[in-house]
């Protein structure tokens, strides 16, 4: 019998809660990350911004204001004051720290949001010094991960993308990615062709609808980032749908 050519058999599609479980608690907060591990996420992503202490702490926005209704920036406080924020016990903005501990109790992956270098250089020493490089995925600024990658050959980093037109040659030998991160609307064949012929998973972003969910695992996506983990857990599991391992052919 000949062997199965390897387009037949099921890939999986992974899960990633965006900034927690969101429709459920407040973003990036502890609260949020239970939520997401409790429906079953495989992946969380978080975002990290810089506390006054230098301390990196969860949160995507360089200010307060959205979430919290404080007109002052994050760097103004130091962590401790921005987790005091919480009108609930353990609700305010915690650490990567805490968020990191939390995720690894669950055994998921963290997908580690960066905006800039400062903020990749300290969060890749939160998860270095607490032995999770191999649990923990980096994203975000180009420059924050290139020096990740100069100062952590080991560490997984999905280099964001944001154009219909792959990354040059360049970057990618700086990054040396493991994932193409391409936004959901940019997600091609041709795209998820190019980073198969260089040997990288591809993960995309922000997918909440169950058609669009299925529509990207179908186009290649390895792993489906969404404010709606249930939704997207249960589009990919649908029986006749994508399934939670789908078919590349």
């Amino acid at each position: 019998m000949p062997a199965e050519d390897a387009r037949d058999l099921p890939r999986r599609v992974a899960v990633v809660a965006h900034r927690g479980a969101p429709r459920i608690a407040r973003e990036n907060t502890l609260p949020s990350l239970r939520a997401a591990l409790a429906l079953g996420a495989e992946w969380v992503e978080v975002d990290v911004r810089l506390a006054r202490c230098g301390t990196p702490v969860l949160l995507h926005d360089a200010t307060l204001h959205r979430l919290w209704a404080v007109p002052r920036a994050a760097a103004e406080l130091d962590a401790a004051e921005l987790f005091a924020l919480g009108h609930e016990p353990a609700d305010g903005v915690p650490t990567l720290r805490e968020g990191l501990r939390l995720c690894a109790q669950a055994g998921v992956t963290v997908m580690v949001d960066v905006p800039g270098p400062a903020e990749g250089t300290a969060s890749l020493a939160v998860v270095d010094e607490l032995g999770l490089l191999d649990r923990c995925v980096f994203a975000g600024e180009q420059t924050a991960l290139e020096r990740i990658r100069a100062a952590a050959p080991q560490a997984r980093i999905a280099l964001s993308w944001e154009s219909f037109l792959p990354p040059g040659a360049g970057l990618l030998t700086r990054v040396r990615p493991q994932y193409l991160n391409v936004e959901h609307h940019r997600l091609t064949r041709p795209l998820v062709a190019f980073a198969r012929r260089r040997g990288l998973a591809v993960s995309t972003w922000t997918v909440d609808r169950p058609a669009r969910v299925a529509t990207v695992a179908r186009l290649g996506a390895d792993v489906v980032i969404s404010n709606e983990p249930a939704l997207a857990l249960a589009a990919l599991a649908r029986p006749g749908g994508v399934g939670a391992a789908v078919r590349t052919s």
